[in-house]
């Protein structure tokens, strides 16, 4: 079950989205409630405290951290080369093979095809360059399978002929238009294919799958890229370290009223709209995760207790420090929490972390002030690396 709660001060985005408001008589610490016993729109940035009231600083500066072992953060020739192997799978995983004139039973092929009712093409039933793995009757490439039959008609087919596939759909097909129906598949072979790898890709695949003139190119830029991840993913260690150690250094008295319950309830109400769907109850999807739901409520509490106290922490040393806010690179941090999070723009994150747009920015702005605070003891801390473990 996706539930972990994941601390946006290391840029990382959270498992699962924020939701909406909670009931709550907590009227002196927030603007806006309503009366007792009604639907309160209190939302968690309503809350207003003084972090220096809740958090005494330790000393945060003399921070000395130990991250994995120095061979880990190393960008060798055989992990270049594997993540080589990985962009090569992922983008073209199969090629033509020329040694092959024929379809064999556990041969993968490179068809187009036509699917037709009483004559007539139906609506979905064609494509082009398909890439079919003819033993499995599925996409090669995806995985996802056909209706039964579907490939038989290809075992034994030459490369460029054109043969001919009757299948029946089943009973419950989706399209109550082929549910039960007959239809035929007329294939065209275009090819054979063959695994893609490393050793077999040239200068002419390279500038075809991968936009560059030749193969040492792209290893050049599997390189560059490889690096940029070991470098984000070294910082990134760093930064839960530092995270740690810092809030270890400091303590933090109580929480502010009201915040914790307004943060776990959001979680929840958001937890709910993402994969509650189809009238299933939040009780229902916890029980079938093989949890109760007091198991869950016990696990978000806690796991928002820590984050809470993690960001009031770097709240405080974000004030005592004088960070300030910068608007252009505000945006920035907003565009790389769109782009890593694969969100469809700013407003999207805004209400995916708050109870609406506007909650959703206020805690953003927050967070980012947060992040450069942590950043800026990670920037100054002693860094060790550890011993390399024994595989």
């Amino acid at each position: 079950m996706k539930k972990k709660i994941v601390l946006l001060l290391l840029c990382m985005i959270c498992i699962v989205p924020a939701g909406c408001g909670k009931e709550s008589s907590d009227k002196n610490a927030v603007e806006g409630t309503e009366t007792a016993g009604e639907k309160s729109s209190m939302k968690s940035t309503d809350i207003k405290y003084d972090v220096n009231d809740y958090v005494t600083l330790g000393d945060y500066k003399d921070v000395e951290v130990t991250i994995g072992s120095e061979s880990d953060y190393e960008v060798t020739e055989d992990k270049i080369n594997d993540y080589a192997a990985q962009m090569i799978s992922y983008y073209c995983p199969y090629v033509k093979d020329d040694t092959k004139t024929q379809v064999g039973e556990n041969d993968i092929v490179d068809v187009d095809y036509v699917g037709k009712k009483d004559g007539e093409a139906f609506d979905g039933g064609s494509a082009e360059h398909q890439i079919i793995d003819v033993a499995k009757n599925s996409d090669a490439v995806r995985g996802t399978g056909y209706i039964e039959g579907f490939t038989d008609g290809l075992k034994g087919a030459k490369v460029g002929e054109t043969v001919d596939c009757n299948v029946t759909f089943p009973e419950n097909y989706q399209s109550e238009e082929l549910a039960g129906q007959e239809v035929t598949f007329t294939f065209t072979v275009n090819s054979v294919q063959k695994p893609m790898t490393l050793d077999e890709m040239d200068d002419a695949a390279a500038k075809e799958y991968f936009e560059t003139d030749t193969k040492d190119a792209f290893m050049e830029n599997v390189k560059k890229v490889l690096e940029s991840q070991t470098e984000n993913t070294r910082q990134s260690d760093i930064r839960m370290k530092v995270i740690d150690a810092v809030t270890e250094k400091c303590e933090i008295k109580e929480l502010p009223e009201g915040l914790l319950d307004a943060r776990v309830e959001e979680y929840i109400a958001g937890f709910e709209k993402t994969y509650c769907t189809n009238g299933t109850t939040l009780e229902e999807y916890v029980t079938n995760s093989g949890s109760t739901l007091e198991e869950f409520r016990k696990e978000i509490t806690d796991n928002m207790t820590n984050n809470i106290k993690q960001e009031m922490v770097f709240e405080a040393i974000a004030e005592k420090e004088n960070i300030e806010f910068n608007e252009e690179e505000y945006n920035n941090y907003v565009n790389n929490l769109v782009q890593n999070g694969g969100f469809k723009d700013v407003d999207t994150v805004y209400e995916t972390y708050g109870a609406d747009k506007e909650s959703g920015e206020k805690y953003i702005r927050k967070v980012y002030l947060q992040n450069k605070a942590c950043q800026k003891i990670a920037d100054g801390a002693k860094v060790n690396y550890g011993e390399k473990e024994n595989s």
